[in-house]
């Protein structure tokens, strides 16, 4: 939309594909504790978190972001080999479509008027929903400590307002579907108030939680679990949003690039039969799990 500051980052790790035109803004992540050069925007400028990369991935560049652009209007995130598909090139139903690399460069990543539009207004675009056969409490227990993520709605139900815990039980333990990557586009007032809301929240879990025997991977916890919170909060802000599937440019073959379309989404219905059922049990048995 004419006159409006529009920035979206494309997060970085090395010289790879990545969208260098506006409104795309590259930045690498993690420059505090790497001396490679990209020769790109960094994380380790002005206020910033560079040095947690490691355990806060993409987050460090959302939180230069936010102390940083103070004066930008529309801001989103995206990571330098994924982008939303706002011109149909993605299969239906997917929440993502694998590409190779070769093609990066004739794929159409302009992002229309009518999306900025509507974010300026409040709407915030999200990519298309991840479907589980399972809760999304337990997916994230399945792969990661489920013991953090007690600690995390042990911080929401006691520092924040009860909408917050109800939320988490919503949208965590009864939903079978979750926005992923820590992608987003939302005006500055959105951004804003989920930064506050966010690294809050972490800045408590990393006094609580014990990283130190966590292998590599698993040390990117607070990416993981931001990756969760960002539903949470759109759920209890009531936020509306509009979801876009996910361009994935790789040359390697995955799962979600083998399977045809039709079939992705009857699994999906399974899924969400299977959910369904669980929430009935739920209002007939009492629960521990929060």
């Amino acid at each position: 939309m004419k006159g409006l500051n529009t920035k979206i980052l494309v997060c970085c790790h090395k010289n790879d594909i990545m969208a260098n035109q506006e409104p795309y803004l590259p930045i690498q992540l993690g420059k505090a504790i790497t001396d490679t050069s990209l020769g790109i925007t960094v994380d380790n400028t002005g206020e910033n978190i560079s040095y947690k990369n490691p355990s806060y991935c993409e987050l460090t560049g959302i939180y230069w972001a936010w102390k940083n652009l103070k004066n930008t209007d529309i801001i989103g995130l995206c990571h330098y080999r994924r982008y939303f598909d706002f011109h149909r090139a993605c299969q239906h139903f997917k929440p993502y479509t694998t590409f190779p690399s070769s093609v990066f460069p004739k794929v159409d990543l302009s992002i229309p008027n009518d999306i900025i539009n509507l974010v300026n207004k409040g709407t915030i675009i999200i990519p298309r929903k991840e479907n589980y056969p399972m809760s999304v409490f337990t997916h994230y227990s399945n792969g990661h400590s489920s013991f953090d993520m007690y600690i995390i709605k042990d911080i929401i139900k006691k520092n924040l307002d009860e909408k917050y815990s109800r939320a988490f039980w919503k949208a965590l333990v009864l939903e079978n579907t979750m926005a992923i990557c820590n992608m987003f586009i939302m005006n500055w007032d959105n951004f804003d108030a989920y930064c506050t809301w966010l690294f809050d929240i972490l800045e408590e879990a990393e006094k609580r939680i014990d990283i130190t025997n966590y292998s590599p991977y698993q040390q990117r916890i607070y990416g993981f679990l931001a990756e969760r919170l960002f539903n949470v909060w759109l759920y209890a802000e009531k936020k509306k949003t509009k979801e876009y599937p996910l361009l994935f440019f790789s040359d390697e073959e995955s799962y979600m690039s083998t399977i045809a379309p039709w079939k992705y989404e009857l699994g999906c219905c399974i899924n969400n039969i299977i959910n369904i059922t669980r929430r009935v049990e739920y209002k007939f048995k009492l629960t521990n799990l929060i």
